[in-house]
C-alpha cells in the first residue's frame, strides 16, 4: 500500500497512472443495461442527503462523443433523475485488454417464475446437458440456459443481437422482483448450493463482446441489470466530489478545473492510495 505518487526505496516502481475522470454532459451517456427503478429512488434520494458522488461511473468513449456507461447505471440515472447537466465519470480505454467484460450467472433459491418461463413460452427451449449448454452459450445458439437439479434447457437465440438480447429479458423479466437474485460466477449448481444453501435453478448468460456491448447501449433494447461484469483496473473510488458542482450551468470546462483541483488537492494531502492487491470485501 503506498500513496500514489510516492516511491518507497530506491527500487520502487513508477507510481501507477491516476484514472481518467472527467466532467461529461449526462445527455452523452448511454447504457447498455437496465436500471433497478428502486436502487434508482433510493440512490437520487441518498445523493441529495450526501451531497456528494463518492463512485463515479465507468464509462468508454464512443466516436460521436458519446459514452457507454460500463457500471454505474443507476447512478447514471439516479443523477439524471434529479436534473444534473453533466456528471462525473471515470473514462477508460474500452479496447484495452486490461479492461475485462465477463458475465455473471443468476442463482435463483425460488424459481417459480422461472418455471413459468420454461413452461409457457420465452421462444424454444432445448434439453442438454450443463457442458453442451456452455457449449451451445460460447457459440451463440443459446440466448441463455437453465440448470436445475433434474435437467439443463437452452432457449434457441433467435437471430440478431437485439432479438437475442430481448429473448433472455424476456425469461429474466419472468423471475426478476418474484425472489432473490444472486450474482454468481459461472460454477457447479452443486457447489454454488453448498455455499448458499440452496439453489433452485442457476440462469447462465452467453458470452458478450465489447462490440456487442456497444451495439447494445445504441438499440432500443437493453440486458436486464446483473448480467455484464466489467473489470476495471484502477478504479476510481471514494472521489467524493460535491454535487453542487455538477448542478450549476457552468460550461464542461470550468466544472473540469474545479475537479483536477478536487482531486489535486487530495494528492496534496496524501489521501491517494493505490491498493495492487485484489480484495474481498464484506460489508458491500
Amino acid at each position: 500500500m503506498t500513496p500514489a505518487g510516492e516511491p518507497r526505496g530506491s527500487a520502487a516502481p513508477a507510481a501507477p497512472r491516476l484514472p481518467d475522470l472527467r466532467i461529461v454532459a449526462t445527455t452523452s451517456l448511454l447504457l447498455h443495461e437496465d436500471t433497478d427503478p428502486l436502487r434508482v429512488e433510493r440512490l437520487a434520494r441518498s445523493l441529495e442527503v450526501d451531497g456528494i458522488l463518492r463512485n463515479p461511473p465507468v464509462v468508454a468513449p464512443l466516436p460521436d462523443g458519446r459514452h457507454v456507461v460500463l457500471d454505474g447505471a443507476n447512478r447514471v440515472s439516479a443523477l439524471r433523475q434529479g436534473g444534473y447537466p453533466h456528471q462525473l465519470v471515470q473514462v477508460v480505454d474500452y479496447d484495452a485488454p486490461e479492461v475485462r467484460l465477463e458475465v455473471w450467472a443468476h442463482l435463483l433459491q425460488d424459481a417459480t417464475g422461472l418455471r413459468a418461463a420454461l413452461a409457457g413460452g420465452g421462444g424454444p427451449w432445448a434439453a442438454a446437458t450443463p457442458e453442451a449448454l456452455q457449449v451451445g452459450l460460447a457459440e451463440g445458439r443459446f440466448a441463455c440456459a437453465v440448470l436445475t437439479a433434474q435437467e439443463g434447457r437452452g432457449l434457441e437465440a433467435p437471430d440478431g443481437l437485439a432479438g437475442r438480447v430481448a429473448a433472455l429479458a424476456e425469461v429474466v423479466a419472468g423471475y426478476r422482483g418474484r425472489t432473490a437474485i444472486y450474482r454468481v460466477a459461472p460454477g457447479s449448481l452443486e457447489t454454488l448450493a453448498r455455499e448458499y444453501g440452496h439453489a433452485d435453478a442457476l440462469v447462465l448468460f452467453p458470452p458478450f463482446t465489447k462490440d456487442d456491448i456497444r451495439a447494445i447501449a445504441q438499440l432500443p433494447v437493453r440486458l436486464p441489470s446483473g448480467i455484464s461484469r466489467h473489470l476495471v483496473p484502477y478504479r476510481a473510488l471514494r472521489v467524493d466530489l460535491d454535487l453542487a458542482i455538477l448542478r450549476t450551468d457552468e460550461p464542461t470546462a470550468a466544472k473540469q478545473a474545479k475537479l483536477d483541483e478536487h482531486v489535486r488537492a487530495r494528492l496534496l494531502a496524501h489521501r491517494v492510495r493505490h491498493y495492487p492487491e485484489s480484495t474481498v470485501l464484506y460489508d458491500e
